[in-house]
Formats: structure tokens, C-alpha cells, sequence
């Protein structure tokens, strides 16, 4: 059970902390707003699958002989995936960004740049 609540405990806090800024961006890189709703999703399933898989790939099956020594385990398995999922969702931001500015030649619109300064 640990194993599962823990992960999704870490990736709900991430969410919490991430989910407007990245709203934000999915925006301001979507200029009719049509891929915006695709970038959010994509951006939630990551965050939610991320340290989940992490965990259950990664943490060892069988239970040890200390409750706190698995719950730390697992713990460490979530925080390696959250910052798994962090550095894939800035390279996909950073990408897209890259993207519009070389297909566009121009900046991006302010709500893009008042985003990223949040």
C-alpha cells in the first residue's frame, strides 16, 4: 500500500505546486489554445506516472524487517521520480519553447514570459 500512496502523494504535491504554471505555458506555446488542453493532460499524466513508476520499478519486492526502512526506500524512490519528471517537463517546455520561437521568429507573448517568471 506504501508503495503506491507515497509516489501518488508526491506526484499530487507536484501537481499542486506545478499545475497553473504549466497551464500558463500550454498557453502561451498553443496560440489558439487548441494543444493546450493536450499539453495540460500530457503534463498530469507525467507528473502523476513518473514517481509511481519509479517506485514500482525500482523498490524492492519484498517487505524488510522495518516499517520506517521501507517507507524510507520508498520515499527515496518517489524523489528520485519527481525529479525524473521535473527535468522531462522542462525539456519539453524548453523544446517547445525553442520550437515556437525558430517556426515564429518571434518572442513569445507576455503571458508566456510572465509565466516562467512566476
Amino acid at each position: 500500500m506504501i508503495m503506491v500512496l507515497m509516489p501518488v502523494l508526491c506526484s499530487l504535491l507536484c501537481w499542486w505546486l506545478l499545475a497553473e504554471p504549466l497551464r500558463q505555458v500550454a498557453r502561451a506555446l498553443c496560440e489558439r489554445g487548441e494543444g493546450a488542453s493536450f499539453w495540460s493532460r500530457t503534463f498530469l499524466l507525467l507528473v502523476l506516472a513518473t514517481p509511481l513508476l519509479t517506485v514500482l520499478l525500482s523498490a524492492p519486492n519484498e517487505a524488510s524487517s522495518s516499517l520506517w526502512l521501507d517507507i524510507r526506500e520508498v520515499l527515496k524512490w518517489s524523489l528520485i521520480g519527481v525529479v525524473a519528471q521535473l527535468l522531462v517537463l522542462v525539456r519539453l517546455v524548453w523544446r517547445q519553447v525553442a520550437f515556437n520561437r525558430s517556426s515564429h521568429g518571434k518572442p513569445l507573448p507576455a503571458a508566456a514570459q510572465e509565466g516562467g517568471a512566476q
